[in-house]
């Protein structure tokens, strides 16, 4: 199996695994055979890449870290949570004491689940499915930061707060005029400033949350504040910036960077990669930007990806002793026409590099 950008989806593939909707919702089930008319769906809400079976990589297992159900519920969560959370005043349901019943033992079960693989993050695979909205970006930060806490020796206590503020970040977001969000050009500095309210709006929403711990909530307001004080909203500082929020700063920036937006399409993951790298020590934690090397794939086994000598490539494991440069198996020659594997290990051919994902 292997995941597969939309735009190069042929009828006729098989899906090896569900797609759900940026609420957790199934739209399309495991084993459905892709038809014109079902793609072109599924570009229309924003899907961005999907897994198929695939004969040339049917040993290839695409598990992920985080297993469908449990994913499908947090988005679900997250989603109903920030849109409760965006109205004017907040819902009757919506107590104190219910925010964290909602997502704490959720968040424990994902916590759980990175733990058993090591606090590894091989195979964030989901990550690249959908183009960016607040709902997926918010989950997918909250796997990243998880993946990293764990790996930093945060306690239980500490991740689950770790994650209760990185899937709310951007609630102050759920406020701000969705024309400027959506703007497909740059945006003027009016509308950039009006942006960076975002981080304000969301700190003065989650600290009226009674048991929702100030750790968490000022994730939301000095999550793009910067070490060298060029962040907003108040141009913080290092020693001023909670470490959690110096941890989603990285993830959050790298999340953001690898998504499709309006405005721009999505970064090679190894170019974001060395966008973080330019930044450590600086702008971003140093200590963040270690983990982050130390336990994330930055292409996940299954992802397709095309080479510089045009032939097309699955990734099947990242190359020993480096997460950032995978193993690939190549597949298909430039006119998308089967051709016999063979295996490339890209950390030692100096002469060939991944040009493009297509996934």
């Amino acid at each position: 199996m292997r995941w597969v950008a939309l735009k190069y989806i042929k009828p006729g593939s098989t899906l090896a695994q569900r797609v759900s909707d940026e609420r957790g919702r199934t739209l399309l089930a495991r084993g459905i055979v892709l038809t014109d008319s079902l793609i072109k769906r599924l570009k229309r809400v924003g899907i961005r890449a999907v897994c198929i079976e695939s004969k040339s990589t049917d040993d290839v297992i695409v598990t992920e870290m985080v297993d469908e159900v449990t994913k499908a519920e947090l988005l679900s969560i997250t989603y109903e949570t920030l849109e409760e959370l965006s109205t004017s005043g907040f819902s009757n349901r919506l107590k104190p004491t219910f925010l964290r019943k909602r997502f704490g033992s959720l968040l424990e079960d994902v916590i759980s689940q990175l733990r058993a693989h090591n606090g590894a993050g091989e195979q964030l695979g989901s990550v690249y499915l959908t183009d960016g909205e607040l709902f997926h970006h918010s989950v997918n930060v909250t796997f990243y930061a998880l993946t990293l806490g764990l790996h930093s020796g945060l306690s239980d206590v500490d991740l689950v707060d770790l994650g209760m503020g990185t899937l709310l970040h951007d609630v102050g977001k759920m406020r701000l005029p969705q024309e400027i969000l959506r703007k497909p050009g740059r945006l003027d500095n009016e509308e950039f400033r009006t942006v960076q309210l975002h981080a304000q709006l969301g700190y003065d929403m989650l600290k009226e949350l009674r048991d929702f711990s100030t750790k968490s909530s000022l994730i939301a307001l000095q999550h793009h504040e910067r070490l060298d004080g060029s962040g907003y909203p108040w141009g913080l500082t290092e020693s001023d910036i909670h470490p959690f929020a110096q941890l989603t700063a990285v993830v959050d920036v790298y999340e953001a960077l690898t998504a499709n937006r309006v405005y721009r399409q999505a970064f090679l993951p190894h170019d974001a990669y060395a966008i973080l790298l330019a930044d450590k020590g600086t702008k971003l934690s140093s200590s963040a930007i270690d983990a982050f090397s130390s336990t994330i794939s930055i292409y996940p086994i299954g992802m397709t990806v095309r080479l510089s000598n045009g032939d097309c490539a699955v990734v099947i494991k990242p190359s020993a002793n480096n997460h950032q440069v995978p193993i690939v198996r190549a597949i298909e020659n430039e006119r998308g026409e089967p051709i016999s594997p063979y295996e490339l290990n890209l950390a030692t051919a100096s002469d060939i590099h991944i040009v493009t994902c297509e996934s």
